[in-house]
């Protein structure tokens, strides 16, 4: 879910990228207060909070009387994104061995991936680039929009840190390093292995997503150590 803070701010957990340290280092230093909505709610939900979650926000207001709809609308939220090459990576070790349809009867970011699992990784991977082309930079972009900032997990304590201070609340960076890693996707099938051809598609697929983050040079990493000569 959307993470409520102590200053009115509001983390917004973008699926496989680091969302529950945060909740972790948040709960550690005693900066959490509340959810709002869903798990892996947008921006967009939280600023519509009522229509979204209409029923989770009645339930939940009582306990906090002053964070109004407005407030949610205008509070300062951030989020954190990773290598759109590496998320793929990330999210079938999480599923692999154990795919199941996501949240069946309501709003769930992964709902285009259903039907696209497979215990094969490249085979999953082709069957999200017949279904969904560039869906990671697409989804990158639901929770973007909206949100004051946009952290790297590849380098989370430093962002972290900086977005806490924009939002206000003061951080002992030294504190938030101290919280350890916190739900690792499982190796239940072991590390994912890239067919050349489907990693060159992926490139492609994510272009966008690539550049508009910055990270040509870590996917250009990618490619040459699996003999991809095509780089964004």
């Amino acid at each position: 879910m959307a993470e409520l803070l102590r200053s009115g701010a509001v983390f917004i957990h973008v699926p496989k990228c680091g969302g529950s340290w945060v909740r972790a280092v948040a709960k550690h230093l005693g900066l959490w207060r509340d959810r709002v909505g869903y798990k892996h709610s947008t921006p967009e939900h939280v600023n519509d909070v009522l229509r979204h979650h209409g029923w989770q926000f009645v339930k939940h207001w009582p306990r906090h009387p002053f964070v109004t709809p407005g407030a949610l609308r205008r509070a300062y939220k951030f989020c954190f994104i990773r290598n759109p090459v590496g998320w793929y990576e990330s999210y079938w070790k999480y599923m692999a061995g154990a795919w199941h349809p996501w949240e069946v009867g309501r709003w769930h970011p992964q709902r285009p991936l259903d039907g696209c699992g497979s215990d094969d990784f490249n085979v999953f991977v082709r069957k999200v680039l017949d279904k969904r082309p560039g869906y990671v930079s697409e989804m990158y972009g639901w929770y973007a929009e909206g949100s004051h900032f946009v952290g790297r997990c590849e380098r989370m304590t430093e962002d972290l840190v900086q977005a806490l201070l924009a939002a206000g609340e003061p951080v002992d960076p030294s504190a938030i390093a101290a919280v350890g890693r916190v739900n690792e996707s499982e190796k239940r099938l072991g590390d994912p292995v890239w067919d050349p051809a489907v990693l060159e598609q992926v490139v492609a697929a994510e272009a966008d997503g690539i550049r508009r983050w910055g990270y040509e040079e870590a996917v250009a990493e990618t490619c040459r150590a699996n003999g991809v000569r095509r780089l964004v």
